[in-house]
């Protein structure tokens, strides 16, 4: 009998541990507001410009934000996977803003090597928009947002093998919110 209470208070302790660390990053009741990129790819290639004012001026009934640390295969996963969303949802916004040592080539790179829909575009502030409590921990953070700014749903990963493992979240995510 001690030995089922012990082992189910430690099972307590270690779930409760587990969801204290959950990785929080960006904003989740409203968006931090109107911030600049530059385009790297997309219609606005080479241009300086704000996507949540480009995108609530188009009146887009919910927008998908990404924000990345690192450009590799596992970001094109889900980029790729919101890109098939808005391919049957022709409404809903998306871009993708590279933050903390992200460059230009390097979104050159895989837009050359994948051909994606989603904008890629890096921050004007190197650690992307201040408003948006990125978390430097988090390589990835997603949120997706209805028209107005509020935040319908928010996703923080640690890495973006994390993030492509969850792709489909993300995308289910955009669904639900373009509706």
């Amino acid at each position: 009998m001690r030995i089922l209470f012990t082992l189910g208070l430690a099972l307590a302790l270690s779930t409760s541990l587990a969801f204290a660390d959950d990785l929080k990053s960006g904003p989740d009741k409203k968006i931090g507001g109107a911030f600049y990129v530059k385009a790297v790819s997309g219609e606005k290639a080479g241009k300086e410009l704000c996507y949540v004012c480009h995108y609530n001026g188009e009146m887009r009934p919910a927008v998908v934000a990404i924000f990345t640390q690192k450009a590799d295969d596992n970001l094109v996963t889900v980029v790729k996977a919101v890109d098939a969303v808005q391919k049957s949802h022709d409404k809903l916004g998306t871009f993708v803003v590279g933050v903390s040592g992200v460059t230009e080539a390097d979104f050159k790179k895989i837009q050359d090597t994948h051909k994606l829909t989603t904008p890629l575009t890096v921050a004007v502030d190197k650690d992307g928009p201040p408003k948006y409590d990125l978390n430097k921990d988090a390589a990835v953070t997603v949120v997706v947002y209805k028209a107005g700014g509020a935040v319908a749903k928010n996703f923080a990963f640690k890495s973006t093998k994390d993030a492509a493992e969850h792709a489909k979240d993300v995308a289910a995510a955009a669904e639900e919110a373009v509706k």
